[in-house]
């Protein structure tokens, strides 16, 4: 199976003629009972495509050779070992594609002239990458991940071990102590040292980071994904205090990093980077609304598509779980839509939404409650 990138959920977008099947279902994490649950859920789907698939006239022969791939995966293990949150499965004449992702999808069954694909904008967002560094007394680590995974960076020119370039076992516990505070702006006051030589060993542990920090610079160049912080509390004040990345996040990982484990530190970066996607999100429909009096943004599902046929829309603001179906005619400039779909009715919305991203757009998914005025799409306009 080709790994979820957006090229190839373009290309899927593109592919159109015959007869195409979406399914989309939650799905569990492998465990005791997970595979039994899973595949009960999307054999119930397959039922609901085939449905789909009698009623627009196909014959049985023709509803197995489409389906019969998807059926099989019922009992392949190795598929089911992998699951995640959700699971997406694309049936057409080229094949079947599936992809398992760490977001949960809605079960749904979709027949159409061309595959949806909507849903797998939540699960791209996924493949968001974050930078996590954790800092410790054994090592210094730089990682790199997205909602997927995790994995250490090579960090040349960076110094490996807090504890070696402290010499930090020739200081007596009794000589350094560390505290952290709540000021009374309600927030954290910086690492104070009470003992022996607590203003050189406060300096070193600076010059230290500076050197940490001119390392990260330069490995990170170029790059806007947010940086998270891990490590004990008297180190994370410090070293924002000589941080030069500009995307380092305000919440950090508190506690030792070696204690935690790679995927706690995992799962708990990649909330801390969701939440800056998240403010990314609310931050465009901001723009909008900033926008709204102007002919630079519509609310229209015709100029909507239109425009986006045509490459004019910038930014693509789109409600979960909203549908527009119906034709969209683009030399004539009409769109024709349905409360329920018919026969030959597309979604028009997810074929607006490719192609908004195959002109080099934005499409950015929100809650209903999210979206400006609470409207079902939203476009900003280049012109």
């Amino acid at each position: 199976m080709e790994p979820l990138t957006l090229e190839r959920l373009i290309a899927l977008a593109q592919a159109h003629g015959d007869t195409r099947v979406s399914l989309f279902m939650p799905t569990r994490r492998f465990g005791p009972g997970s595979q039994e649950e899973d595949t009960t859920r999307l054999k119930n789907l397959i039922r609901a495509a085939e449905e789909q698939l009698t009623a627009r006239g196909l014959k049985t022969a023709q509803i197995d050779a489409l389906l019969g791939p998807v059926r099989r995966l019922g009992d392949d293990r190795p598929f089911w070992l992998r699951s995640a949150e959700g699971l997406a499965v694309l049936a057409g004449p080229e094949g079947i594609e599936a992809f398992q992702v760490p977001v949960a999808f809605e079960e749904l069954a979709l027949v159409g002239d061309r595959y949806y694909l909507r849903p797998l904008l939540r699960a791209l967002d996924a493949r968001r990458t974050f930078w996590l560094l954790a800092l410790s007394q054994k090592r210094v680590r730089l990682l790199t991940g997205d909602g997927y995974a995790m994995a250490e960076v090579p960090t040349e020119g960076i110094p490996a071990s807090l504890a070696d370039a402290l010499r930090w076992d020739d200081y007596e516990k009794s000589s350094l102590q560390f505290h952290t505070g709540t000021s009374s702006s309600g927030g954290k006051r910086p690492a104070v040292f009470h003992g022996t030589g607590e203003t050189d060993v406060k300096d070193e542990i600076v010059r230290y980071f500076r050197g940490i920090d001119r390392g990260i610079h330069e490995l990170l160049k170029g790059s806007d994904a947010p940086l998270v912080l891990a490590g004990v509390d008297y180190l994370l004040p410090l070293y924002r205090d000589v941080n030069s990345y500009p995307h380092l996040t305000s919440e950090t990982i508190p506690g030792n990093p070696e204690g935690l484990g790679d995927t706690e530190l995992h799962e708990r970066a990649w909330t801390i980077a969701g939440a800056v996607f998240d403010t990314e999100r609310a931050d465009a429909a901001e723009r909008a609304l900033e926008l709204w009096a102007s002919t630079r943004v519509t609310p229209d599902p015709e100029a909507i598509a239109v425009a986006a046929h045509h490459g004019r829309v910038d930014t693509l603001l789109v409600a979960d779980g909203v549908h527009w179906w119906g034709l969209l005619d683009p030399v004539a400039g009409k769109l024709t839509l349905h409360a329920d779909p018919v026969n030959g009715d597309e979604d028009v919305l997810d074929r607006t939404a490719f192609e908004t991203l195959s002109s080099g757009g934005s499409v950015i998914s929100l809650a209903a409650s999210e979206m400006p005025h609470e409207k079902d799409a939203v476009a900003i306009l280049r012109y």
